[in-house]
């Protein structure tokens, strides 16, 4: 990175200097995006299709999520939306343009815009292969606030016609890393430009499970170190971004792949572990709960809840006793009396790591440390 104009956020993304980002990429940053899937149904265009990385439980299939949450009402996405105390709604697929979907997208931003108010951010993603003058008229009706588009290159006109309508109109295409797709990267970024588009935002190209194959036989490789992110993909962002910085006007951000899975799913997870935080838990700098919990496979654990209650003697809502399991903070079973209450009693104890949700359907386990091995690793045995 050698122009002084490009700079680099905490967040590991790119952008131009005293230009900024665009809106609705500075809301999915600090997670208070909620991510409405339509559904995986789209067109199936042949200049994105090969390396699309829905995954194929949603690919061309019409299941709608909201987040990671599979949703059947609108209710259940406003609900998602408060839970995660988002300012703003993308919403992608699929393509939610895509005639046999539009009528359901345009309800969703009423719908949306009614509960949330004219200030909540809405944005879409679109191929732009069924776009027109009809259909920016009744998103502007609907309310929506940026829309990015991935046309074909003979579909770039469509752009023009999201024009003065009210919202914010720009571009998202991956950063894939050959010299034939930069060239013509080059030329989409110098028209996007010309017309008066107000950015364009470029992701790190990403494989994955999906389109690993095909990506392998066209001779793409995974970068070292990285379990998505395709090999001289940000090198050849950045090497564009020196050569057009001081030729165009509109907004350039370059998302990684590190941006989308730590920054704005970790504060995105953050927002909504505050909404469901029980008492005994606590949450991590990646937006996970964490909490102490006792087990016992024979009938020990009652009379020792009992005793617990005693001993600690605080609220109950900060114990839970259930399914055979005793769950409390990580701050009580840790100290000396504790410890030595759980052995005496012929006990398991654990610090269990999760994600933010409590239906078991989405709630995951990502680390079950054993108790002993925790005070070692955090240095709170002692000698």
């Amino acid at each position: 990175m050698t122009d002084k104009t490009i700079l680099k956020s905490k967040e590991e993304t790119y952008y131009l200097k005293n230009k900024g980002i665009p809106k609705g990429c500075k809301y999915c940053l600090k997670g208070a995006k909620t991510v409405l899937f339509l559904n995986g149904i789209c067109q199936n265009p042949s200049h994105c299709y090969w390396y699309c990385p829905i995954s194929e439980e949603r690919k061309n299939k019409k299941l709608t999520y909201a987040n990671e949450i599979q949703i059947t009402k609108k209710e259940q996405l406003l609900d998602e939306i408060n839970k995660t105390h988002a300012k703003g709604m993308s919403i992608t697929g699929g393509d939610p343009l895509f005639e046999p979907n539009l009528n359901e997208t345009l309800s969703y931003i009423k719908y949306i815009k009614e509960k949330k108010g004219k200030k909540f951010h809405v944005h879409l993603y679109t191929n732009g292969l069924n776009f027109d003058e009809s259909i920016a008229q009744k998103l502007k009706k609907a309310g929506l606030d940026e829309i990015r588009f991935n046309p074909p290159k003979d579909k770039w006109y469509v752009i023009e016609l999201a024009l003065n309508k009210g919202f914010s109109v720009g571009a998202e295409v991956p950063v894939i890393p050959s010299q034939e797709y930069i060239e013509h990267l080059e030329k989409f970024i110098y028209y996007l430009d010309k017309i008066g588009a107000d950015f364009i935002n470029l992701n790190e190209f990403e494989m994955c499970i999906t389109n690993s194959d095909r990506l392998k036989e066209k001779g793409f490789k995974l970068k070292k170190g990285s379990i998505a992110s395709v090999q001289n993909s940000t090198e050849f962002a950045l090497e564009l971004f020196n050569k057009i910085a001081n030729k165009v006007s509109l907004k350039i951000h370059f998302c990684t792949i590190i941006a989308k899975d730590y920054w704005q799913l970790g504060k995105r997870y953050s927002r909504r572990a505050k909404s469901i935080k029980k008492a005994y838990e606590q949450i991590t700098e990646d937006g996970l709960l964490l909490f102490a919990q006792i087990e016992d496979n024979g009938k020990n654990l009652e009379a020792f809840y009992k005793i617990l209650l005693n001993v600690i003697k605080k609220p109950l809502k900060n114990i839970q006793f259930d399914n055979n399991l005793i769950k409390l903070p990580i701050k009580y079973i840790i100290q000396e009396y504790m410890i030595k209450l759980i052995h005496e009693h012929n006990l398991k104890a654990y610090i269990v790591e999760k994600t933010p949700f409590d239906d078991d359907i989405y709630m995951q386990i990502t680390e079950k440390t054993p108790l002993k091995v925790f005070m070692e690793e955090k240095g709170l045995c002692n000698d």
